[in-house]
């Protein structure tokens, strides 16, 4: 096993919120060194700045990611600029391009144009494909803004990809009291 993890937060949130804490600990319980960066400009997201963010992140050793939400665009696009090869990449309730767009006007408002830039990013499946990732996507049957069916058609396009479904998480935060994650140690055990 590689000895290092990348966990990022994603919009209007930071480093210690929601259940990245928790699973910093525990990562490091078991000797993988943890990082868990603070991405600047959440409340205003703008994939080119946030791959730029992460361009001094050593990507040596890197075997586990976990991203959240809007973060795992940015993942994929990472993963692909970066090369990043043999790792568990997981998704935590990842949005899509194709997202609905009206759900998304309805949630969103006044801030759905700082979201518009991450559905204009062009991810080279084929390419990623190629750097022999495994990917596990969690996806909640209640989450208010990923249709798990439509996440399920936009990432099955990645190979070696696990779907996991559940119950009443909504979109793993802590609005809905998800502070912990343990279903994600399950399965990189």
């Amino acid at each position: 096993m590689k000895n290092k993890a990348l966990l990022l937060h994603w919009w209007w949130w930071n480093s210690s919120e929601n259940w990245l804490p928790w699973l910093k600990l525990e990562f490091e319980k078991t000797w993988i060194n943890t990082f868990v960066p603070d991405l600047p400009d959440t409340d205003n997201p703008d994939l080119k700045k946030q791959l730029v963010s992460l361009s001094n992140f050593n990507i040596e050793n890197l075997d586990i990611m976990v991203w959240h939400s809007l973060g795992c665009q940015l993942a994929v696009k990472f993963l692909e600029e970066k090369n990043i090869e043999n790792s568990r990449i997981i998704l935590v309730a990842p949005t899509y391009p194709n997202l609905a767009i009206e759900l998304w006007k309805d949630v969103l408002r006044d801030s759905y144009d700082s979201i518009e830039k991450y559905y204009n990013v062009n991810l080279d499946f084929e390419k990623i494909n190629k750097l022999n990732n495994e990917f596990i996507v969690f996806l909640s049957n209640n989450d208010p803004y990923i249709n798990m069916e439509n996440a399920k058609k936009y990432y099955s396009k990645l190979e070696n990809v696990k779907f996991i479904d559940f119950k009443d998480k909504w979109h793993f935060n802590k609005s809905a009291w998800v502070l912990e994650l343990s279903e994600i140690l399950e399965c990189l055990k």
